[in-house]
């Protein structure tokens, strides 16, 4: 055990991290500036319309969420594309620093610091156009609150979700965030293929054709009172099993599978 802990502390060296996220965060700043141009703009666009409009409900909630996990998604994506250029990639693959420095980075620009940074952004842009709002129209939208607990856990639900589309940037060598989602889609239809398979072959003798009629046996449960006493218990238990895959086991599954695949890959 210590003789591991050693080796993990001689892979990562502060300073080689550092520099390493300061190459990442700094990689392409002229696009990433485009981009907050164009967003911001945007923002302030949609913003004054709406006003306009009369329209003074929540519009920089609606507006924040699908930019977090869209946005968030092409930039994982990403991600990995220089290690798949013939040219960069050999460049990036001798840069100083271990694998897992190299992945840290990464993975620490596309979670936490693309959460945050667009979450500190938006609210900036979302201030401004509530400014011009009111200082146009002498009303406005509500202020985007990026602290409230349902912002704050659609962040949390980014930063698991995004680490999906980090495998994808790792394994696709071109259009990952395409490939990433068309996976995803396969597998959502094998996971529906298969629930059908199981519910067909625990309820098949309440089939009548090709259609399984539950209903009789659930007015029977409801009549005697049964349930309430058996669904609620395993709806709770499926509940639990479902949140822990999510927040417990999804991401860091996908991360060992990425830095894994990134080592192969070095090698």
């Amino acid at each position: 055990m210590k003789a591991r802990l050693e080796r993990i502390s001689g892979a990562i060296d502060p300073r080689r991290l550092g520099l390493l996220l300061r190459r990442d965060f700094s990689a392409g700043y002229k696009s990433v500036f485009i981009a907050m141009a164009a967003v911001g703009g945007f923002v302030i666009l949609v913003s004054l319309v709406s006003a306009f409009g009369r329209d003074l409900g929540p519009i920089h909630e609606r507006m924040y969420y699908p930019l977090l996990f869209l946005g968030g998604y092409i930039v994982t994506s990403l991600t990995f594309r220089e290690l798949h250029l013939n040219g960069q990639g050999v460049f990036y693959l001798t840069l100083p620093g271990s694998s897992l420095e190299k992945y840290l980075s990464k993975l620490l620009v596309t979670s936490a610091g693309y959460a945050f940074g667009s979450l500190f952004f938006y609210t900036a842009a979302a201030a401004a156009a509530e400014g011009i709002n009111r200082l146009v129209f002498g009303y406005g939208h509500p202020f985007f609150n990026p602290f409230t607990r349902y912002t704050l856990t659609v962040v949390a639900v980014y930063l698991v979700t995004q680490a999906v589309f980090l495998v994808g940037s790792v394994y696709f060598r071109k259009l990952a965030f395409i490939k990433t989602n068309l996976y995803l889609w396969l597998f959502g239809i094998v996971v529906v293929i298969l629930v059908a398979v199981i519910a067909w072959i625990i309820f098949r003798d309440y089939a009548v054709g090709t259609r399984i009629h539950l209903e009789p046996h659930f007015q029977q449960l409801g009549d005697s009172g049964e349930m309430q006493a058996v669904l609620q218990p395993l709806a709770q238990r499926f509940l639990l099993v479902a949140k822990i895959l999510f927040w417990g086991v999804l991401a860091p599954v996908c991360w060992v599978i990425s830095y894994l695949r990134l080592r192969e890959t070095e090698v």
